[in-house]
This record gives structure tokens, C-alpha cells and sequence, in this order.
């Protein structure tokens, strides 16, 4: 059986993982993949450097130098987001398919340049929002599409961490690089993109497809020291007469918390509301329920790499989560910056500790508990400090038009 060859861009971080998953589950991928290259300026800094050398895997300084001397089935790129479209581009023109860990891009116009080189190359993009590649949400949209549950109705989205300051020690929550490129690294384009993604995902009508809102009404908030926001709230509507509501945090004052619930005419669809075990269920009005799987643990992540490195040794098999699928997302994402801007909340709301070094908000926990019960922004709910939402359409933008910032 062919090998599919590997490429891995980015060690350190993130990146780490792959090489950590074809350690840890060798009957998954050793029969069918093997790394050729790594490409990292600082591979000696990552913690499977060792292996690296062990398994005489050549280490290149950047892809272009790799590729004047090999050629890999598939690049996996695991670096900072201002490098990813210039990375996936020249693995597509070098002949790999490509699976690129989420944002794909920081701006609309670099993700659509990314489309038509996938079609002009005649390769792959997979990008790494992994709930798009479990079998739980696979089949969850499935259902969806044949109608099991009718039309849908309202979907929301809470996600709630604590994020200290380490966690922005690097390019984390920064707007540029040195060098002028964008990086637009705030909760929703990165940390909780996974979540936001999902929701315009599992509407999509075509198993890879998501759909776009058609408006977007938001509140975004920046509590720490950095240039974009940790705080978000947002509510909008669908062509399809559905709402949706998402609210993401990095600085919350309690425990960390991760729920979301998708009402159907014919079922709600539920993660971590009642049932605590990472598993995604559909509940019928007559209290029966369907475990459609877990959406939490080395599983979840396993399948993204497993399915591209299946879909770059089988032509036929399709990628479920491309540029395509990513549109809405990256469109509301430059909304967020563009059209809506960035609230600085004053100090006195804020808290700082020792336990996870970092900056809080005391009583957000409780302010973005009782919004998500009840879909309401925080201006709505009359939160005090609330800044004003301002409502754009995602669909109309084809550009970044640059980032506004409300102080």
C-alpha cells in the first residue's frame, strides 16, 4: 500500500501534535503515512525534536527550500496565521494537498485566493476546525439535510475560558506582524473559532457547505492588554427565517464552560446542557434522546489528520471542511474588526490573580450565562457598561476594510 508522504509545517506548538498522534496511535497512521520533512526555522526548540532525529526526518528552514529537493502527498501547516495562505499556496503549486489548522487566512480576499488556487492546481485545502471532520457532526448533518428535524430554528453558542497571560506572550491577540501583514487574532478567529464555525457549518446543505447570515448584530469587548478583543457577543439571522446567538469570553471570572443548543422544529440538539459527558445528543419533545457521539478527546483530534491523509491518497475522496466552508466564518470574523470595532472596558470591572496570571472580569460568568438563556446581547440585557451593538452583513463583504476600534 502507497504511503502518503508528509510534510509537517510547524513543530513547535500546535504543530506538535501530529507528530505526537503518529507516536501514540501507530496502527492509525503507520501502514499508510510517513513524515518526509519538517519545515520549521526553530525545530530544535520543539519537544519531538529527538524524534525528528532519531527517525533522520530532514528539518528546512522554509517550504520552498524543502521543495526544491522533495515532495510530499500533503503539507500539514501548524505555524502563525500571517504565514497560512503563503504556506498553503505554495504546497498546492508544488503539487500537495494541503490541511491547514484554523483561520485558513486572516483576511476574506486571502481565503477566496486560496479557492481558485485549489481549483487551478486541481488540490485539496482541508482546514482544521475538527468538529467538521468527527463522525458526531457528520452525522448530525446528515439528519440535518434529509430533514429529520425539520427546519431550524434558533442556534446558540456559549463558550466561556480563562485565558491567562501567557496565553498572549507571542503573536496571540495581536492585529499585525512587524512586517504589516494581518494577523487578526482574537477569540472568534482562533481560540473559539471551532464553536462559531459549527454553527454556520451544520446548516450548511451540502455535506462540505455553511451557510451565510444574512445579518449580524455585535458587541465586542477587550478586558486584557491586547490590540483585539477577548470578549464577544453576537446575534443574527439566517435566509431560512433561523436566528443564532454566540457569546465567547476569554476573560471569565469562573469555571470554564463550553454548551451549545440548536432548537429544530423536531428536536433540540445539545452539548454539555444536561447530559456532562463531551457527547452531542438530539433530545425529542417526548424526552427521548440520540447520542450522535463526543465532540471532546484524542478522538476528536485524530480525525482531521486521518481524513486528510486519506483524502490525499484517494482522488475521489472529498475534503468536508474547505475554503469554501469557511466563508462565513472569515467574513463575520472581518465584520467584527471592520464594522463593529473594539470596547475597551474600564479597569474598575476588572480583576487580576496569581492562580492563572491575567486580567478578569468579575461577574462576567453570570452576565454571559443569562444572555445565552435568554438570546439577548449584553446592551439588551442592560449590563451597565455595554457598548452599543452594531449590525453589518456578512455576505456584502468581499475585502477586510481594515479595523475600527472603539475606545
Amino acid at each position: 500500500m502507497k504511503k502518503a508522504k508528509i510534510v509537517l509545517v510547524g513543530i513547535g506548538g500546535y504543530g506538535n501534535n501530529y507528530p505526537t498522534l503518529y507516536i501514540d496511535y501507530p496502527e492509525l497512521y503507520a501502514h499508510k503515512a510517513e513524515f518526509v520533512a519538517v519545515v520549521d526555522p526553530f525545530a530544535e526548540k520543539a519537544p519531538k525534536y529527538d524524534w525528528i532525529r532519531e527517525k533522520h526526518i530532514p528539518v528546512f528552514g522554509t517550504l520552498d527550500d524543502f521543495y526544491r529537493q522533495g515532495s510530499a502527498d500533503l503539507a500539514v501547516i501548524s505555524t502563525p496565521i500571517a504565514l497560512h495562505k503563503g504556506q498553503a499556496l505554495t504546497a498546492v503549486e508544488n503539487g500537495s494537498h494541503v490541511l491547514c489548522e484554523k483561520p485558513l487566512t486572516a483576511t476574506v480576499e486571502d481565503t477566496y485566493e486560496l479557492i481558485e488556487a485549489a481549483k487551478t492546481y486541481g488540490r485539496k485545502i482541508g482546514v482544521g476546525f475538527q468538529w467538521s471532520y468527527t463522525q458526531a457532526i457528520t452525522r448530525l448533518k446528515s439528519d440535518i439535510i434529509a430533514g429529520k428535524f425539520g427546519a431550524p430554528l434558533e442556534l446558540k453558542v456559549l463558550s466561556c475560558e480563562q485565558r491567562c497571560d501567557a496565553y498572549y506572550a507571542s503573536w496571540k491577540g495581536k492585529i499585525k506582524t512587524d512586517q504589516g501583514d494581518y494577523i487578526l487574532d482574537s477569540i472568534v478567529t482562533n481560540a473559539s473559532s471551532h464553536y462559531l464555525h459549527n454553527l454556520f457549518y451544520v446548516l450548511g446543505d451540502t455535506p462540505s457547505g455553511a451557510a451565510m447570515p444574512d445579518t449580524v448584530s455585535a458587541e465586542v469587548y477587550r478586558a486584557k492588554e491586547i490590540e483585539s478583543f477577548d470578549t464577544v457577543v453576537m446575534k443574527g439571522s439566517f435566509s431560512s427565517g433561523a436566528t443564532f446567538w454566540f457569546g465567547a469570553t476569554h476573560s471569565n471570572d469562573k469555571y470554564d464552560l463550553l454548551q451549545f443548543i440548536f432548537r429544530f422544529e423536531k428536536a433540540d440538539i445539545c452539548f454539555n446542557m444536561t447530559q456532562k459527558d463531551d457527547h452531542m445528543y438530539a433530545v425529542y419533545p417526548d424526552g427521548k434522546s440520540q447520542d450522535y457521539g463526543e465532540l471532546r478527546g484524542p478522538g476528536v483530534r485524530n480525525m482531521k489528520f486521518g481524513t486528510m491523509i486519506d483524502a490525499s491518497l484517494d482522488d475521489r475522496m472529498a475534503v468536508p471542511c474547505t475554503p469554501e466552508s469557511v466563508l462565513p466564518h472569515v467574513k463575520v470574523c472581518n465584520g467584527l474588526f471592520s464594522r463593529v470595532g473594539i470596547t475597551t472596558l474600564p479597569s474598575g470591572l476588572t480583576i487580576h490573580t496569581g492562580i492563572k496570571p491575567g486580567t478578569y472580569v468579575e461577574g462576567l460568568c453570570d452576565i454571559m450565562e443569562r444572555c445565552f438563556r435568554d438570546g439577548l446581547l449584553f446592551h439588551e440585557a442592560g449590563v451597565d457598561w455595554a457598548a452599543v451593538p452594531e449590525t453589518f452583513s456578512p455576505g456584502e463583504i468581499t475585502r477586510f476594510e481594515g479595523v475600527r476600534y472603539l475606545n
